[in-house]
């Protein structure tokens, strides 16, 4: 009997942990407070920081890859180890503590259109809650997304115009080579030619003097 219970006990144990890493992975990557399963709107922003270090050494523990058969518990604690990463910073001036402030604001601005704020994380409102932060941050990613395509297009944009100027003037570079380098050959043929014309010249003049004389 004892083995049994310690058996079950082994199973309930393993589904807990799958489940918690299932329910990480369902998560946004961007919503932290969601991952760390808490709802911001109930706490004081400056207080954040120690209730994540609390939920972080719970779930760590739980989800932990070394303690769990489960494919994605990899990936499911990296969210984790992100979403405590951002959250408990205190430094202002770091992305990380913009980034969380931004998320707290985002909560807030829907907190008004909820008429109960319940400490309860799967309450019906703050799951609608966290429907309309995920809409924000899915609507966000994709602007970050289309400006970001925008400036690498712009930078390719660059890149071909450069190459272009780069290659004329590696043409005309060329040419004046070319130019520099058939110099003598040009005086040459320009001293031939002039010589050319010159004994015409001399040719044409005898040639006039001599008709002169037989007229």
């Amino acid at each position: 009997m004892d083995d049994l219970n310690r058996i079950l006990s082994i199973e309930e144990s393993a589904l807990n942990r799958n489940n918690e890493i299932d329910r990480v992975l369902k998560c946004s990557d961007h919503d932290f407070f969601d991952i760390m399963q808490f709802n911001p709107l109930t706490i004081e922003f400056d207080e954040i920081p120690s209730l994540v270090k609390k939920i972080y050494r719970k779930k760590s523990l739980l989800i932990h890859p070394d303690k769990s058969d489960h494919p994605q518990a990899s990936v499911a604690f990296d969210k984790l180890n992100q979403s405590m990463k951002i959250l408990s910073t205190t430094d202002e001036d770091v992305d990380e503590y913009k980034e969380k402030e931004r998320l707290y604001s985002i909560y807030n601005h829907f907190k008004k259109d909820s008429e109960i704020i319940d400490s309860n994380f799967n309450h019906e409102n703050n799951i609608k809650i966290r429907e309309k932060v995920n809409e924000i941050l899915i609507n966000e990613l994709a602007d970050e997304e289309l400006t970001k395509l925008a400036k690498q297009s712009e930078e390719i944009r660059k890149n071909e115009m450069y190459q272009k100027l780069k290659d004329e003037n590696n043409a005309k570079r060329k040419l004046e080579n070319q130019w520099e380098e058939n110099r003598d050959d040009r005086v040459k043929n320009w001293r031939n030619y002039s010589n050319k014309i010159e004994k015409k010249k001399k040719k044409s003049k005898f040639n006039g003097k001599k008709l002169k004389k037989l007229a």
